[in-house]
């Protein structure tokens, strides 16, 4: 937060995933200056000790990040 808040300031260039600053870019507080450019992807993993007798709210979880995290988040069409 503390970059966030710092680059809406414009005390800087940041570098953030896009779920962290969907906000500011929504409400224009920030702009992307290398819209063409990506970093590495990042990758989401749900660790579960056992699928066998997978808790009903551990399953609702997992479910829940594959439709967050899938593949087009809805703060990347900002």
């Amino acid at each position: 937060m503390r970059q966030r808040n710092a680059a809406i300031e414009g005390l800087g260039v940041i570098l953030q995933p896009t779920f962290l600053i969907y906000e500011a870019l929504r409400e224009k507080k920030l702009v992307r200056i290398l819209p063409d450019w990506e970093a590495d992807e990042m990758t989401v993993f749900a660790v579960y000790p056992n699928r066998k007798f997978l808790p009903p709210k551990v399953r609702s979880f997992i479910d829940f990040l594959a439709e967050r995290f899938g593949p087009e988040p809805y703060w990347d069409n900002v």
